[in-house]
């Protein structure tokens, strides 16, 4: 088994809330509107979890 086979399916959402983390960075910084970093919260807490469950996945495997 390759030590990316659980990261690999993931990479595209990992991603994209990383692209929508951003988004709300700078739309933050545009207009002040503080529902942008309610909308970040979200998708940082959306991305430790499934880095969490990513990293579980593997160890349950055996990646490493």
């Amino acid at each position: 088994m390759e030590w990316d086979t659980v990261r690999k399916q993931y990479a595209g959402i990992i991603k994209n809330l990383l692209n929508n983390i951003d988004i709300c960075n700078e739309r933050y910084v545009r207009d002040g509107n503080e529902g942008y970093m309610f909308a970040k919260e979200k998708y940082v807490k959306e991305l430790k979890e499934l880095k969490t469950f990513i990293k579980k996945e593997e160890k349950r495997l055996g990646c490493y």
